[in-house]
């Protein structure tokens, strides 16, 4: 028993720790390019999108917290890259539209992350890429599933804390 936990934080720390150098990785080319993340990630939403965008739904699609990501667009909106046109439909939402100047620096910045994207996907193979896809999303549903359920879970006395004899995860090196 103790081997296996030991295993499953091993492969914890691996699985973060990648998750973490990806997300550095992309924090450094917008930095490289003088983007905020989130301007970054509305540029590569609009490039990559075969399907209008309200702020709403690339604030879902992304997972960026709505309002850093419409103070992102508004920021963006006042340098003239992207505007905001009325939707079709009474709910739909304004689209967030790339401007002329927009499209000129998305294929400045996003452009040559998207180039290198391709090329370290086809080095690495397709069919691995497309494994790891399916792996990942399996990953992320059970985890999702998991913290729904801590999250339901009732709360200790004063809304701290586990409620009285909820199981308790030791973690090594963490003592209480």
């Amino acid at each position: 028993m103790q081997e296996k936990r030991r295993q499953v934080y091993d492969l914890l720390e691996i699985t973060n720790r990648q998750f973490n150098e990806c997300n550095a990785l992309y924090h450094a080319a917008a930095q490289r390019y003088g983007l905020s993340d989130a301007a970054f990630w509305v540029l590569y939403a609009l490039c990559t999108t075969h399907e209008p965008q309200t702020q709403n739904r690339m604030a879902a699609e992304w997972g960026q917290p709505k309002q850093t990501l419409n103070s992102a667009v508004a920021a963006m909106v006042k340098k003239g890259l992207v505007e905001l046109c009325p939707g079709k439909g009474a709910h739909s939402g304004k689209l967030v539209t790339l401007t002329d100047e927009g499209r000129a620096l998305a294929e400045r910045t996003v452009g040559p992350v998207i180039a290198a994207e391709q090329q370290a996907m086809t080095r690495q193979g397709l069919a691995e890429v497309e494994q790891n896809c399916r792996l990942t999303q399996r990953y992320l549903e059970c985890l999702r599933q998991e913290f729904e359920a801590i999250s339901a879970f009732p709360r200790g006395e004063g809304g701290r804390g586990p409620a009285r004899g909820r199981m308790r995860v030791n973690l090594p090196g963490v003592t209480r």
